[in-house]
């Protein structure tokens, strides 16, 4: 049975290691890794730390950090795709 699916078609699948997340971020995290804010967000040496100086709890927070620095405004990657969650 198949998990969140994204506009663009990707889907996840029960079983499969790559989330929605792994997709978004594959699909949004510019060269150089520059947010939205100008700054680069990457995981540091720190355990669950970005560069810019966040520290997350879990591994999901750090995540959730990184899509909110990296997706535009409008959802459209550099192909001019866009990717939505839809389920």
């Amino acid at each position: 049975m198949p998990g969140a699916q994204c506009s663009c078609g990707f889907t996840v699948v029960n079983g499969d290691d790559e989330t929605i997340e792994d997709h978004l971020l594959s699909v949004f995290t510019p060269e150089g890794d520059k947010g939205t804010d100008g700054q680069a967000h990457l995981e540091g040496e720190a355990e669950l730390a970005c560069l810019c100086g966040l520290r997350a709890g879990t591994a999901g927070e750090l995540d959730s950090h990184f899509l909110e620095m990296f997706i535009p405004a409008d959802r459209v990657d550099s192909g001019g795709v866009e990717h939505t969650v839809i389920a």
